[in-house]
């Protein structure tokens, strides 16, 4: 700890603050929608145990900070490898909920893909940093082949779970991070297909729905590339009329709920989706339904104005790094925060398809909040030895 006395001064107390105020939202909001609930479901005392969590990811955090994050570079690949263990491990336990995703040893329970996601990043860091401080950087694919295969590991064992929406998070990290590894020329294309597809989509005729639905399940499902569920959830954000009672019945709640909190919100406590259990696994995966219904569109923005302020400060991390494997793991966690706030937020108002992902450090879940510390820590740690400045 005494890299953190040493250095008091560099320490990123905006983030630390950005990260309490989060915290404190969780606490309220999983208060609120668990509030007079005697769905078994439902963790009893579900808030403080996330209070409980955060104490212990908070601890953390600034053991990691102190840690120097340069070792994880040498150590990479064990990192790496024990997460592997693990997502294989969890195929050896009962599953929850349909799906192969916990660890259960007596009470406690463990999900691996969520520090699976962190040991990916650091492992894709490593590997493009030593690309870039090699003494002739090599980015075609013959070389930068292993990161693909670095990917492609963890990401078809947590879809085999299944975790759809915990496989997006990691294939998102690895395209923000490989456009950055490959520079201007991936990037180029990377934009050329995301307006195409942008137009596509605005120009797509009304009998899409219909389309696609056809499509999905004539092609994914049938190939078993994803699960029915999975593709009627798709289905019901494309078509807002899809198994109303069923698919959709979640994301259909969810909006009403976010639409009755108008601009200040009925008050702590009040929404009558909240208080009636009207929204399914409001603490967990819709915990942002409660917010907006509670809070309104007032406490709803100020939600997300903390979660753009915390990714302000994992950019400027990235800018203030001493080198390229503190830039790559700060815009790793860019993508990653970024990512599942963007996809949480938008399925509960039809901007995405539901695919499970938590909000970071709001949705209830102590595997979660305490892989979201870790990586602040590793962001406090990078920021603790930036570069100095040099005078030529």
């Amino acid at each position: 700890m005494d890299v953190l006395r040493r250095n008091w001064k560099q320490i990123d107390f905006t983030l630390i603050v950005t990260v309490l105020l989060l915290t404190a939202y969780s606490c309220v909001a999983i208060y609120a929608a668990t509030y007079g609930k005697t769905d078994p479901q439902i963790p009893s005392h579900a808030w403080l145990k996330q209070l409980i969590y955060s104490l212990i990811g908070f601890v953390l955090m600034w053991f990691i900070a102190a840690f120097d994050y340069r070792v994880f570079r040498n150590i990479h690949w064990w990192l790496y490898g024990v997460t592997t263990v693990l997502l294989l491990a969890v195929f050896g336990f009962h599953p929850v909920n349909g799906a192969h995703s916990w660890i259960t040893l007596g009470g406690a329970s463990v999900q691996p893909s969520e520090f699976a996601k962190l040991t990916l990043i650091v492992s894709l860091a490593a590997q493009m940093s030593a690309v870039d401080e090699s003494e002739f950087p090599d980015y075609r694919f013959r070389r930068s082949w292993r990161m693909w295969l670095t990917l492609l590991i963890p990401f078809a064992l947590t879809l085999r779970e299944p975790a759809l929406g915990q496989a997006l998070v990691m294939f998102a990290v690895f395209c923000t991070m490989y456009t950055l590894f490959a520079k201007r020329s991936l990037f180029a294309v990377s934009m050329t297909v995301f307006i195409a597809f942008c137009v596509a989509f605005v120009a797509l005729p009304l009998e899409f729905p219909t389309q696609a639905a056809d499509l999905v399940q004539k092609v994914l499902v049938q190939h078993h590339l994803l699960r029915g569920y999975q593709a009627d959830r798709i289905l019901a954000w494309l078509d807002t009329n899809y198994q109303p009672l069923g698919a959709g019945y979640n994301v259909r709640q969810a909006q009403t709920a976010i639409g009755s909190g108008q601009l200040f919100g009925e008050g702590w406590l009040s929404g009558l989706e909240t208080s009636t259990g009207g929204v399914p696994n409001q603490w967990t995966d819709y915990i942002f339904s409660a917010i907006g219904e509670e809070f309104g569109f007032v406490g709803s923005s100020l939600l997300v104005l903390l979660f753009l302020i915390l990714v302000q400060r994992l950019v400027r991390a990235a800018n203030l790094s001493q080198d390229t494997f503190g830039t790559y793991i700060a815009m790793g966690l860019v993508a990653m925060f970024g990512f599942q706030v963007f996809e949480n937020i938008g399925m509960d108002m039809y901007m995405s398809p539901s695919t499970g992902i938590t909000l970071p450090f709001i949705s209830y879940g102590g595997s979660s909040l305490v892989a979201n510390y870790l990586a602040i820590g590793m962001v406090l740690g990078v920021v603790l030895r930036k570069r100095k400045l040099s005078f030529s």
